[in-house]
């Protein structure tokens, strides 16, 4: 189990369902959500001024790519440049409702990017993810490997 994520998705429908299955299926013991990229930052910015240590910040962020506001890339691209270095612990999970050729180059350029997954969540995928990544001693894959939910590494 994880101890705490964060999903990232401007509808209010889909994050209110993630953040519900994510309980039920003792997936996590805190959900952060946020609408969209800006509102993440600003919950980042929240841990960086408040934070208790590395055990206060999400672990793994489910972020969808095309939200109004701030989208997941320009969110990639702040958290890249911002906050990887002071949170190099924390992965991201894309969502996305089509899982097109260069999004997939895109997200090679994010090494904390660890899995790209067809949107919406659901309890099928959160209990792969649990499987391959929430072991007591979980170990996500190293910097720079991103795998499709068909499990194929995209290096």
């Amino acid at each position: 189990m994880f101890r705490k994520v964060m999903v990232v998705n401007d509808d209010e429908i889909s994050l209110f369902v993630s953040s519900k299955m994510i309980a039920k299926t003792g997936f996590a013991g805190e959900v952060v959500t946020a609408m969209n990229g800006l509102k993440a930052l600003q919950v980042f910015d929240s841990f960086l001024l408040n934070s208790k240590g590395p055990n206060d910040v999400p672990e793994l962020v489910f972020l969808d790519l095309h939200m109004p506001v701030m989208d997941g890339w320009e969110f990639m691209e702040m958290f890249a440049e911002k906050y990887a270095y002071i949170f190099p612990s924390v992965r991201f999970v894309i969502l996305s409702s089509s899982i097109d050729p260069d999004d997939i180059q895109k997200l090679k350029r994010f090494s904390a990017v660890i899995e790209l997954i067809r949107n919406p969540l659901s309890f099928e995928i959160l209990n792969r993810l649990k499987e391959k990544f929430g072991k007591i001693d979980f170990r996500f894959p190293p910097i720079g490997q991103l795998t499709t939910t068909q499990g194929q590494m995209i290096a």
